[in-house]
């Protein structure tokens, strides 16, 4: 390709440099070709020789003027060669433009004295340019650079030289406004030029890389005076040479090697009359970037791919709002409604997998929202979607990787074996951070080894082909339809990790207890949801979903969830009623986890009658005094002393501790739990001495089985409190008290019904103490935390409000 010839060569200094990439963006884009030394001297060339052929081609030479100028004797080169190759002025014209005022200096060059130079300094750039502009040989026109960035630029029409085999679409490309200013941020650092850069746009299939990269080429067209140029690239390098240099008109030598080529390619778009925007769409997975970049000079290059590791600026998309992905739906013919939202849901913001829907939507004009949802369910995602592609392939926007399940089939073929069975373990759970040693424990791998870890790099591999992220822990997330592409492939290739999934859920979930420690606390919280995922679907069986729901209640319950704990115990319950034959243990179970969180909540005659049955049906089966058979007793006991009755409550609660120190070892938890409860009781019956010996046996038994702050320790210490506040010890309950504050402090969440409960006796203690402003405060808290977890009326309410009023008289 012949190399163009300037008509403006702009001279200046290199501190006013800022000034002159204005003025040089504005005249190329208003069709001027100027020479200025960082946009014109391509890689590699001599800067001299480059120069001096500028200064022979060009028609006029700007002076960029300023003390600066004057002073630079670099500048005095370009003026000395341009006067004396033309002594009179005939070939070139002499522009000076007076960027702050110089003339007084003595080194103000003596041929621009006698003429008249055009003020650019401050305002008077904006009010002269036009002038300029037209005398140099351009059009004037309005500055392309947008500056609102609450919303896109318009679409423009592409430069001269352009490939771009899609079309924009307008007003109907919803959402991206970030996206697309911290894309457009990334490639123009500078914020007034180009110069070379590159910027990778990342994230799975289907999000819009490819579109969002076709808008910005649409709405920043104009900036690129020398091209646009889209490149297939994961038809390799080949295709760049072949697809740039035919639109750029490069002339290519096809008999050189192929990075001979490239060079040429570079070389040719960095002699363009202005800058070139070059887009390498869905670069390969496992190609080097690195030969595909331009070298210096001034080329912009848009990259989109899944790929995470490239090392260069990115821009990660994430997945559409709501209200975009309803925008979105509502771009059509067809407008839908507030049940928009929940499509827009189930497919996960993703916005081709939302194009395609809005074109079967549109297509199928009397089909509903929940009639398509219907379908879905029936047919599953990934299979729905497959149809819409192939039937309105010829519709959707881009033309380009509109079926979904070819789209993540190519992140798939990518992966590395590990990695597949991880998305298949994960497509089998919910679609949430999956941890790592759930994982571990369903793929039976090793603990983490460090640098050699396996689970550790096929996870790196994972997200670098942006099949996962990985959250702020390392933990493992997909999008949903990357989930349901993955069970698709379970079922396709009968490769369902389903039952793994399960045992090592249950595996976990059977550690969960009312009273669990913080690491236990820890370790499961992440693993609800994907319990929760598990007994929604219709793959798991009746036992092991009385089992999994019965322990998920428990975990709940033991957080303070009450209403979620119902619900999970009475699934349970009711799961086990339809598997057992009536009077099986496991029925009597799931009565008695219920009638506690019945307790909980106030319903004690509902607990009261669940109880009575357990407990007639445990002495049915087992002989007496069994474990089970304490349990019941026990835990109908602590309700009937809710229910004032307490006569009964006592000769279950000696009972069920008497049973407990036959069948366990002196100091074991059941028997300090048994201990504790019967002391409870006999605090509400005035036997305080007897309650106190037992809860200090409770008390030094659990201290020596569980860490310190375990909750266990912490409940005995609170009970303790009590019961030496009302024997006057105020001191000893107020230590133990505080202890027990701070333990469940750390262990449960704020709010907790432990915290408020500790709080609630400190303060009883505390207004005793004459320390009524701290009391009052720990009353409030409780309070609060009472009003947020049970509904109005609910005892614990009651008794706080009480607490509360009466510290208020005393504090007058």
């Amino acid at each position: 390709m012949a190399q163009p010839a300037y008509r403006v060569f702009l001279s200046h200094s290199s501190k006013d440099k800022d000034f002159v990439k204005e003025l040089y963006r504005r005249l190329t884009r208003d069709g001027v070709s100027c020479f200025f030394d960082i946009e014109s001297i391509g890689w590699g060339e001599n800067w001299v020789k480059a120069l001096e052929r500028a200064l022979d081609e060009c028609e006029f030479v700007v002076f960029v003027l300023s003390p600066d100028f004057c002073n630079s004797q670099w500048v005095e080169v370009e003026r000395t060669s341009s006067i004396a190759d033309d002594p009179a002025g005939l070939k070139r014209k002499v522009r000076p433009l007076m960027l702050r005022p110089c003339r007084d200096l003595p080194t103000f060059p003596r041929f621009l004295r006698q003429v008249q130079a055009i003020d650019v300094s401050d305002g008077s750039f904006e009010t002269n340019y036009p002038r300029i502009c037209r005398e140099l040989g351009g059009t004037p026109g309005a500055d392309t650079v947008p500056t609102d960035r609450t919303k896109l630029p318009p679409v423009s029409p592409l430069p001269q030289r352009y490939r771009m085999p899609y079309g924009s679409l307008g007003d109907k490309f919803i959402g991206r406004v970030d996206s697309f200013w911290e894309l457009h941020d990334s490639l123009f650092r500078d914020s007034t030029t180009i110069l070379s850069g590159e910027v990778v746009v990342v994230g799975t299939g289907g999000l819009g890389k490819t579109q969002l990269a076709i808008e910005y080429a649409y709405r920043f067209g104009p900036v690129y005076t020398g091209g646009v140029y889209w490149v297939d690239a994961d038809q390799g390098l080949s295709t760049l040479i072949s697809q740039v240099g035919e639109a750029a008109g490069i002339e290519v030598d096809k008999k050189a090697a192929e990075a001979r080529q490239v060079d040429q390619i570079w070389h040719g778009l960095n002699r363009l009359p202005g800058p070139s925007l070059l887009i390498l769409d869905n670069f390969p997975e496992n190609e080097p970037l690195q030969p595909y970049l331009p070298v210096g000079g001034r080329v912009h290059t848009l990259v989109t791919t899944r790929r995470q590791d490239l090392g260069y600026s990115s821009v990660r998309l994430n997945i559409l709002s709501i209200d975009e992905g309803i925008r979105l739906l509502n771009s059509g013919a067809r407008k839908f409604s507030a049940d928009a939202a929940t499509l827009v849901e189930r497919l996960g913001g993703l916005p081709l997998a939302l194009e395609l829907a809005k074109g079967y939507l549109n297509y199928r004009q009397s089909l509903t929202i929940s009639a398509l949802l219907q379908e879905m369910s029936a047919a599953g995602e990934i299979e729905l979607l497959r149809e819409f592609a192939s039937q309105y392939r010829d519709h959707l926007p881009t033309r380009h990787q509109t079926d979904v399940a070819q789209t993540f089939q190519l992140s798939w073929n990518a992966a590395p074996e590990l990695g597949k069975s991880m998305l298949r373990s994960m497509a089998e759970l919910a679609p949430v951070p999956v941890p790592r040693f759930l994982l571990r424990s369903v793929l039976n791998l090793p603990a983490d080894s460090g640098v050699h870890d396996e689970l550790a790099r096929a996870l790196d591999e994972l997200s670098r082909l942006s099949l996962v992220e990985l959250d702020t822990s390392g933990n493992p997330v997909a999008h949903r339809l990357i989930l349901a592409f993955g069970r698709h492939r379970n079922v396709a290739d009968s490769a369902s990790p389903f039952n793994q999934c399960l045992a090592a859920i249950q595996e976990q979930m059977d550690r969960a207890s009312l009273e669990p420690d913080a690491v236990t606390i820890r370790d499961l919280n992440p693993l609800v949801p994907h319990a929760e995922s598990l007994l929604a679907g219709s793959l798991i069986r009746a036992e092991d979903f009385s089992r999994l729901a019965s322990r998920l209640g428990t975990h709940y319950q033991a957080l303070g969830r009450y209403s979620d704990a119902r619900r999970a115990l009475t699934e349970a319950l009711a799961s086990s009623e339809k598997t057992f034959a009536p009077g099986h243990p496991a029925i009597a179970v799931g009565q008695s986890n219920l009638a506690l969180v019945l307790k909980d909540v106030g319903q004690l005659g509902e607990a009261r009658d669940l109880l009575r049955k357990a407990l007639a049906s445990n002495e049915q089966t087992f002989e007496a005094g069994h474990p089970a058979i304490a349990a019941r007793q026990s835990n109908l006991a602590l309700v009937l002393t809710d229910l004032g009755q307490l006569e009964e409550a006592c000769d279950l609660l000696r009972k069920a501790l008497a049973s407990d120190e036959k069948t366990f070892e002196p100091g074991h938890p059941s028997i300090a739990r048994s201990q504790s409860n019967l002391a409870l009781l006999l605090q509400d019956l005035g036997q305080l001495e007897e309650a106190r010996d037992l809860l200090r046996k409770a008390l030094a038994s659990d201290e020596k089985t569980f860490a310190p702050g375990h909750p266990s320790i912490a409940r005995d210490q609170s009970n303790l409190g009590s019961v030496l506040k009302n024997l006057g010890e105020l001191k000893e309950a107020c230590d133990l008290l505080r202890k027990a504050l701070a333990s469940n402090e750390k262990t449960f969440e704020p709010g907790h019904p432990f915290i408020a409960v500790s709080q609630s006796n400190l303060a009883t203690v505390l207004q005793d103490l004459g320390q009524l402003e701290e009391a009052r405060d720990l009353l409030q808290k409780a309070l609060a935390s009472a009003e947020k977890t049970f509904e109005p009326g609910h005892s614990s309410i009651a008794r706080r409000q009480s607490n509360l009023a009466t510290v208020l008289r005393d504090l007058g």
